[in-house]
């Protein structure tokens, strides 16, 4: 019969571990126990836990290369069923054959035994999908064989795996021999058995030789084996066992005995049935367990079939499509998980229905609470307490106390300060939300919660007492409910119960007040460490949340002892104002539950506070005693004596302590007779109303009639002066005097008061305002000592806070990054090792074949990208790193597939980081961009004199050329005219074409004079100026303003301007003859100069050479003048005109109205051209080599004869034009070529001059009646 497995008995018996030797990767963990068919063990991988499942070869004839290939081929089929967990990998050797799989610690039996116990709800998720595992396997074409609870895993958050998949188990066993079942299925021991009835065959089928004990399965392919398929009804009827065991808290359907049985008719299910409280579960099982196989449904049908009834629609619509995600990907945090359910929040509770909502939230809850353990950064445990705060009104007592609770308390304990922190507020509000007690949860908060959280009374950070002590009167007052609710319960149960038990409900009385004892005395206990605590926000924070409440908590006698004895002494603090405040803000809580007893303490309190130094306590104090009296807490003497102080304030200068009195004179008008008012109220308030009033009760009415308050500047001199007490006493006396009770006030004795009292005078203090600040004397004198004595303390201890944050003070070190990334010092070796060799190599060989360093101790920079998720959102953060040298490149090479995922703020700070780097970097490119930045691409070549032949006479434009523009590269050039075209001319072959051109809607600016582009390395800017005096920059690229200066009118209409070649600053020209600069980076205006004889400004260019000049051509005599626009002078002068240099008489009419400038190695030379047609060019450095290039049209046939000459005139250097007589016979020195030679030179005025430089150097101009001239 081939060979029998159990009949041979092992050579030797090998531990597990001992298996590990030949497997690489696996580490041995622990044994998971062992059967006499597996051996099983837990191994640690790289990527987590797995089981290991060892089948030691007794027999190596054994064919188990086929079942090999089996259960790959069945997990290529399973890969995409996310219920279902197939064994990953298969390994055979010569002494065994190793299965793994994923390791998940708890399977189904143990999980219905594990607190917190399943509910109903969970109890169904798992069933349906332990229906939708086997439906998923099914589908892709396989069995299980071997479905049992141990084979189902659960993972914390409730999904179901369906594991163990047994293809190579027997199908048939023989009825008459359990050595088979004992030997392949009853590897628990348990004798539970859930086998398909159908399986179980007749015991002569299996013909054998050998003893009836021995389990005779054959695992070569014979007859028995080919003959056993597995059917999808067979798995059927093992799942309705699981789920049956499920529902009835693991008590199994059948064992061995009862199912066979169960087989023959013998036995039935109804007894553990009947356990099963749901009905509709119930029928489900019943029809999964039928003993014909073909009356079982599938799975898919029995999921049709309980949609709505076992199984809510719910799970089909929503959940098992959600919470699959978190199944699919294996690599996803908890972090992540928990990131993209609060991003989906809103969506998840718009899915689940009202009626089914807490159902649903039931299984994701579990999601969220399998996170909450194992989360890193802050961020995402904020997010987690969030949402559990967000899902608690919705969920059951039972979840809160037995799910949430014992969470926030974990959270409690966390090592970052602000989750421990928002753990104790979400711990407060989760617990108010419960409005009864299970009976199991009666002691929860003397023996859990409260000793859970006492540590955080004394916590380190300030944040985290801070929070403990806003939540600690709502955590009592919840303790309090809570011990009445089991109070309340014990009265009714016992009042069910028949009157005999009276020992027990004293019992019960005496066990309240002991328990009510205990907890008095846990919460004060923590009450008092809190309003001792060293930190004033802390004890402030423990009476602005809650104080009353912990005096109803406490009772009248400890609200007095305990919490009123220790907030008296907050006063005593005169640093801190906001501890003051908060004790007046609550006070009246404290006092009202109290009692009028309490009056006598606290009037010298209240009166301590109506002279307090900070104004905010003063008005605190004040509103606090007008609710002590609406409450009645104070006797009549007390409030006599208050109304004497407080009436004054209805003069102070502060608006807020003027309405503070008002509200308190009104209150107590309210509950006074007439007579009290009239004769105990009202000569108090007589000196501060301007007429009587009666309706005294009314705070509009009595604000109506109110004097104006003594100024704020007299008041406040007054209250900072020194001797006050002598500054009173004169007052006092001026006082008397204008009453008559003296005849004459004394000059003061001291001369400072003489001072204080002049600086008064001079500040508008009338007699009025004296009268006021006598009637404010007793304040202002106990503020003034109560200042002086505050000062003192400040100056002892430690210094008053002043808003500034001292990082060092905290242990938070500043990090530096290098923006600019440092070249890595082995580079810096590599150029100091191979100088000759690198050098040698440009910088493209370099790139191409890299140095000539060897590799080895050569260090690159890498750029590792990790990704980061951020809300849910994967985002990529280019991080720059050195790599570390070779070897550990492969290493990183060869480690997991799976990303680094790293915590927000790190993501924030490498993000700001790149940033700040990609800022620089642009900065730094836009800064070489200017200093590199030449004044023209390809200036004329040294030496140059043009000749003054015309190349070219180009006459296309219909209207005036206004200018002139050259291509960086000089193989085009622009002229644009009136004609409304601008055309671009070849300056190879001088043709031109016609562009369509961009046009600017100006009609806000008005027309644009003056029109220049520059690239300042982000921007690619249009500059131009207006005839209504705007400068506009306007921005190419983003077809926008990039700015706009606005040019003060008055110094004349804008006719030209330049930018300087960096682009820091713009010097513009009016027509008034002021040149105006601004600062382009601040886009100030900086300084204006005029022309002496405010000659209006045709053109301005900036010098060459030098930074702060400009070249300004003006209106008459040709002038063309350098300026220094720092000082304003005029340094040198161009005068071509026969009037008087610089003379501002008897101007000549003619001006320049083109200017070309080259800085030509250090000798600049200038092209000018204007309104008397002619082209001059002057040389800077040597002027008298100066010249007429040509002449206009209506000169005599040559030039005029001029020769240039060199003086300084009131200290500015003047190169003038001298025109020299005509020599006689000029005609005759050049032979004449016909009868009349034609003029060269232009007809009209010249309007812009430029040069190109191709073959030679070229001059192009242009003139009002639209020719265009290129000469050499």
């Amino acid at each position: 019969m081939g060979n029998q497995l159990a009949g041979i008995a092992p050579s030797q018996i090998l531990s597990v571990d001992s298996y590990f030797s030949d497997v690489h990767d696996y580490e041995y963990d622990k044994s998971l126990g062992s059967t006499r068919f597996f051996k099983v063990a837990r191994a640690k991988h790289r990527e987590g836990l797995v089981v290991v499942k060892v089948f030691a070869i007794q027999d190596p004839s054994l064919p188990l290369t086929s079942y090999k290939q089996e259960l790959e081929e069945l997990k290529i089929r399973l890969h995409s069923c996310y219920n279902c967990l197939p064994f990953q990998k298969t390994s055979l050797n010569e002494k065994a054959a190793i299965l793994f799989r994923q390791y998940v610690r708890d399977n189904l039996y143990d999980r219905i035994s594990t607190r917190p116990f399943l509910n109903n709800v969970e109890k169904r998720w798992l069933a349906f999908q332990i229906l939708n595992a086997v439906d998923q396997a099914h589908k892709a074409g396989v069995r299980h064989g071997d479905i049992k609870t141990e084979n189902v895993m659960v993972t914390s958050w409730n999904w179901v795996l369906l594991t163990d998949f047994a293809s190579f188990k027997p199908t048939y066993l023989p009825e008459d021999n359990p050595a088979d079942f004992n030997y392949f299925f009853d590897t628990s021991r348990r004798r539970t058995c859930y086998i398909a009835p159908e399986r179980f065959v007749d015991g002569s089928m299996f013909a054998t030789e050998s003893d009836q004990n021995t389990p005779l399965v054959d695992l070569t392919n014979n007859n028995q084996r080919s003959r056993g398929e597995l059917r999808q009804a067979m798995d059927i009827f093992s799942a309705g066992c699981v789920i049956a065991e499920l529902f009835t808290e693991g008590v199994p359907l059948f064992d061995l005995s009862q199912l066979l049985a169960y087989r023959k008719g013998l036995f039935q299910t109804e007894q553990v049935l009947l356990k099963i409280e749901d009905r509709s579960i119930r029928d489900l099982v019943a029809q999964m367990v039928q003993r014909e196989p073909e009356k079982r449904l599938t799975a898919e049908e029995y999921l049709k079939q309980q949609r709505g009834k076992a199984f809510p629609d719910i799970f089909y619509t929503f959940l098992q499509p959600y919470i699959a995600q978190f199944a699919k990907d294996t690599f996803q945090s908890a972090d992540e998980r928990v990131l993209v359910i609060h991003k989906d929040l809103e969506n998840i509770l718009h899915n689940l229905l009202l009626e089914e909502e807490e159902q649903g939230l039931i299984v994701l809850v579990s999601v969220i609470t399998s996170c909450l353990q194992t989360l890193h950064s802050c961020d995402s445990k904020l997010a987690a307490l969030e949402l559990v705060l967000h899902l608690a009104s919705r969920l059951s007592v039972d979840i809160l106390l037995d799910r949430i609770a014992p969470y926030l308390l974990h959270f409690c304990n966390d090592n970052m300060p602000r989750v421990r922190a928002q753990a104790v507020r979400t711990l407060a509000k989760v617990l108010a939300l419960v409005k009864e007690v299970p009976r199991n949860d009666v002691n929860i908060y003397p023996e859990y919660i409260l000793p859970g959280i006492a540590h955080l009374a004394q916590d380190d950070a300030t944040i985290v007492r801070m929070a403990y002590a806003e939540n600690i009167a709502h955590l009592a007052e919840s303790a309090l409910r809570f011990l009445e609710l089991v109070q309340e319960n014990n009265v009714n149960t016992e009042q069910d119960l028949s009157g005999e038990d009276v020992e027990e409900t004293l019992h019960h009385n005496e066990n309240y007040d002991s328990e009510l004892q205990a907890l008095h005395e846990m919460v004060q206990q923590k009450v008092v460490t809190l309003l001792s605590d060293s930190e004033n926000i802390v004890k402030q924070s423990l009476m602005e949340n809650g104080i009353t409440r912990l005096c109803i908590f406490f009772g009248r006698q400890k609200a007095n002892d305990v919490l009123l004895s220790h907030m008296i002494t907050f006063l005593n603090d005169k640093n801190d104002w906001h501890l003051r405040g908060a004790f007046f803000d609550s006070i009246v809580g404290v006092a009202a539950y109290v009692g009028w007893q309490s009056s006598s303490i606290l009037k010298p309190l209240l009166q301590q506070g109506l002279s307090d130094t900070e104004e905010f306590v003063i008005y605190k104090a004040l509103n606090a005693l007008t609710c002590m009296c609406q409450l009645g807490l104070l006797q009549k003497p007390h409030i006599y004596e208050f109304v004497s102080d407080i009436a004054p304030f209805s003069c102070h200068p502060n608006l807020w302590i003027r309405y503070g009195a008002v509200g308190f004179i009104t209150i107590i008008a309210q509950h006074l007779n007439v007579a009290d008012i009239y004769c105990k109220l009202m000569p108090h308030l007589n000196p501060f109303v301007t007429q009587p009033i009666i309706q005294i009760d009314k705070e509009l009415v009595l604000l109506s009639v109110l004097k104006e308050p003594v100024s704020r500047s007299i008041f406040d001199y007054a209250l900072r002066s020194r001797d006050i007490a002598s500054l009173f006493r004169h007052l006092l006396l001026r006082q008397k005097k204008r009453m008559g009770s003296i005849p004459e006030c004394p000059a003061p004795d001291d001369p400072a008061i003489a001072q204080m009292l002049k600086k008064l005078l001079s500040q508008g203090m009338t007699e009025a305002e004296e009268d006021k600040l006598l009637a404010l004397k007793d304040f202002m004198l106990k503020s003034n000592k109560a200042k002086a004595n505050m000062g003192e303390q400040s100056h002892q201890g430690e210094a008053v806070h002043t808003g500034v944050i001292d990082l060092n003070t905290l242990g938070i070190t500043g990090r530096q990054v290098d923006l600019v990334k440092p070249k890595t010092e082995s580079e810096d070796k590599r150029v100091r090792k191979h100088p000759k060799q690198d050098s040698t190599m440009n910088e493209e060989w370099k790139s191409m074949f890299g140095s000539q360093e060897p590799p080895a101790i050569q260090t690159a920079m890498v750029t590792v990208t990790i990704t980061i998720v951020s809300d849910g959102a994967v985002t990529h953060v280019k991080k720059s790193a050195v790599a570390p040298p070779a070897p550990a490149l492969q290493s990183l090479a060869t480690g997991p597939t799976y990303q680094r995922r790293i915590n927000t703020c790190r993501a924030e700070l490498q993000q700001l980081v790149q940033q700040k780097r990609e800022q620089c970097s642009a900065e730094r490119m836009a800064k070489q961009m200017m200093e590199s930045a030449e004044w023209e691409s390809r200036p004329p070549p040294p030496g140059w004199h043009p000749k003054g032949l015309l190349v070219a006479h180009l006459h296309e434009h219909k209207a005036g050329v206004n200018r002139i523009r050259v291509s960086d590269e000089h193989s085009i050039f622009a002229t644009a005219s009136n004609d409304g075209t601008v055309k671009v001319w070849d300056s190879q072959k001088m043709e031109g074409k016609t562009t369509t051109t961009r046009s600017l809607d100006l009609q806000e600016d008005g027309c644009a004079v003056d029109i220049h582009h520059f690239n300042s390395g982000a921007q690619s800017v249009l500059a131009y100026a207006t005839v209504n005096g705007s400068l506009v920059g306007w921005d190419l690229r983003s077809n926008s303003n990039a700015w706009t200066l606005r040019h003060d009118l008055r110094l004349g209409l804008i006719t030209s301007f330049s930018v300087d070649m960096h682009q820091c600053w713009l010097c513009l020209g009016t027509s008034s003859g002021t040149m105006a600069c601004w600062d382009m980076r601040f886009q100030l205006p900086i300084s204006n100069h005029s022309h002496p004889a405010r000659a209006r400004i045709r053109r301005l260019l900036m010098h060459p050479l030098y930074q702060s000049s400009v070249i300004a051509a003006v209106q008459g005599n040709n002038e063309v003048s350098m300026w220094d626009m720092e000082t304003g002078d005029r340094k040198f002068t161009l005068w071509a005109s026969s009037a008087p240099p610089l003379s501002e008489m008897q101007p000549s009419p003619h001006s320049i109205h083109g200017i070309y400038c080259s800085p030509a190695d250090g000798n600049p030379l200038l092209l000018t051209a204007g309104s008397d047609m002619r082209i001059r060019f002057w040389d800077l450095a040597y002027p008298e080599r100066s010249y007429i290039v040509a002449g206009g049209a209506n000169d005599s046939l040559h030039c005029p004869s001029v020769l240039y000459s060199r003086k300084i005139i009131e200290g500015t250097e003047v190169v003038q034009e001298i025109h020299s007589k005509q020599k006689s016979g000029v005609a005759e020195d050049s032979p004449r070529r016909g009868p009349e030679a034609l003029p060269v030179g232009h007809h009209d005025i010249i309007t812009d001059i430029a040069t190109f430089q191709t073959t030679q150097g070229f001059i192009v101009t242009s003139s009002r009646d639209g020719i265009v001239k290129v000469w050499k």
